[in-house]
């Protein structure tokens, strides 16, 4: 592990894959939400509490490891961080309002 967090472009990079990950497969286990299961719901609760957070934690440390590389790909990783950062609070957000702000939300 410690030659792993030694190099900053590795976990920049295995932030970024695992976050484009797990943003895919909450996506997939929303789309079946409209199953009328327990289990389905049970899985989908479990999901949602464990990648929220991940979601939240992981571009935000791949995002400073990016700021710790060395050349030109630097400013390609720290905008491309910003952008998860930057997309799932919007999506956070747009959730949030439509959940508890908005009367005809789902």
């Amino acid at each position: 592990m410690k030659k792993f967090f030694s190099k900053p472009s590795k976990v920049a990079l295995f932030s970024l894959i695992a976050t484009i990950v797990v943003t895919i497969l909450l996506l997939c286990v929303l789309s079946i939400a409209g199953v009328e299961s327990k289990i389905v719901h049970l899985l989908g609760k479990v999901t949602i509490g464990i990648s929220l957070p991940f979601l939240i934690l992981n571009p935000l440390t791949g995002l400073i490891y990016s700021f710790f590389i060395n050349g030109k790909i630097k400013i390609v990783y720290i905008l491309l961080h910003l952008a998860c950062v930057c997309t799932i609070s919007v999506f956070a957000f747009i959730s949030f309002m439509f959940r508890y702000f908005v009367p005809f939300a789902p």
